[in-house]
């Protein structure tokens, strides 16, 4: 389960790679009347691995028992993600972005297997696996979509 939950998130990083040939009017124009561009979805999903290195797994590691939960204003940090992004270069953007999911990719791939099945604390009721799923794996794949079918 461990290394399928990392290959699905691997997949993004095939993705993002696969828009290094996209020119700075595509990746830096809205893909849709009042949306993001292709370069604020990238840098939001980048800060939320960020914020799953520096937060969740930190916590994954310190407790045996840390509560798993939605991030109390996501909403903000969707805006702050995107503020963070302006002023950096289609290649700055990648690059940070490969970086924070391969980090990621490497911090699940260290943790104990029982770590992705146990049940943690919180109103959820969330498992590493799910939690994986739900606030990356499916956000992926629904930002490729609205990217891909952009581009066609």
């Amino acid at each position: 389960m461990k290394q399928l939950l990392t290959s699905e998130l691997d997949e993004f990083l095939t993705f993002v790679r696969s828009l290094d040939s996209l020119n700075d009017e595509v990746w830096f124009s809205p893909i849709g009347e009042g949306k993001w561009s292709i370069h604020d979805i990238i840098v939001h999903i980048m800060k939320w691995d960020e914020y799953f290195n520096r937060v969740t797994f930190q916590a994954l590691a310190e407790s045996e028992f840390p509560e798993l939960t939605e991030h109390p204003d996501y909403l903000g940090y969707n805006e702050l993600s995107v503020l963070y992004g302006k002023g950096m270069t289609k290649k700055a953007a990648m690059e940070e972005t490969i970086r924070n999911r391969e980090l990621m990719i490497d911090h699940l791939s260290r943790l104990e297997d029982r770590k992705f099945t146990m049940v943690y604390p919180g109103k959820r009721g969330f498992t590493l696996e799910s939690y994986i799923r739900e606030f990356f794996i499916s956000h992926d794949q629904h930002h490729m979509k609205q990217i891909k079918d952009s581009l066609d």
